[in-house]
């Protein structure tokens, strides 16, 4: 599913979403931003538990929020259901995300096939909200 169909239909069942607009920055770290929440949507193929999850976006996802209030989602859609997390609530309840290194291809561009160590983090389904979508 595309990320702008996930979002929506998850806008349409996630409370407080409001009216997530897609980032103009083809680069940016987030691929979605309301007044609440910046947001990154990954749409997969194979179910995992628990899902993956970059440093590096976690981090720069942090770090753009500044000093709005805004809070960081991360949103996993696997068969029309949404699996979504509160980083921002995870980070302040100390959670452990089990970050290690990983060598993974540099980009999901199939082209650039150079793989790189990565910053990797794990977040479990049981930690998500589950919406259908």
């Amino acid at each position: 599913m595309k990320a702008s169909k996930i979002i929506e239909k998850l806008s349409l069942r996630y409370p407080h979403m409001g009216c997530p607009i897609e980032a103009t920055d083809q680069f940016s770290t987030f691929d979605f931003e309301s007044e609440r929440y910046l947001i990154e949507v990954k749409s997969r193929r194979k179910r995992y538990d628990p899902w993956l999850i970059e440093k590096h976006k976690v981090d720069s996802n942090v770090l753009a929020t500044g000093d709005t209030g805004k809070e960081v989602l991360y949103v996993t859609e696997y068969e029309g259901t949404a699996y979504v997390w509160n980083i921002s609530k995870m980070l302040v309840n100390e959670y452990d995300f089990k970050w290690t290194q990983k060598n993974m291809p540099q980009t999901t561009d199939f082209s650039n096939n150079r793989w790189v160590k990565k910053d990797v983090g794990y977040v479990s389904e049981c930690d998500a909200t589950i919406i259908k979508l």
